[in-house]
């Protein structure tokens, strides 16, 4: 059986004290999808069916939450990183050998 892990366990090694460097417009750029995910996910209301959720998280070259994700992740923080830091993420240190929870198979 699998022990499945949170994003707090898989960057337990990283040290709390090193720092980056982010543009002040980068950083607001990612703070403000935070909380737009925040908006939507904390009211059960925003997202009655399945429908709703697939429709605010859009599609990959769609202006939907998922491109803002995506934006965010694969530009405006993937440069930031030092490069052994990068190293690391080519030689999937981070990567924690004990997958998410939702990657646990579904019962029903």
């Amino acid at each position: 059986m699998l022990n499945y892990t949170n994003v707090e366990e898989q960057v337990q090694s990283i040290d709390p004290n090193r720092k980056v460097e982010i543009s002040l417009r980068d950083l607001m750029y990612a703070y403000q999808t935070i909380g737009l995910l925040i908006n939507f996910f904390h009211e059960p209301l925003h997202y009655p069916a399945l429908e709703s959720v697939n429709e605010f998280m859009g599609i990959e070259n769609d202006s939907g939450a998922f491109h803002l994700l995506k934006d965010v992740y694969y530009k405006r923080l993937y440069d930031l990183w030092p490069e052994d830091v990068r190293r690391a993420f080519d030689e999937v240190r981070f990567d924690n050998p004990n997958p998410p929870y939702y990657y646990k198979p579904n019962s029903g």
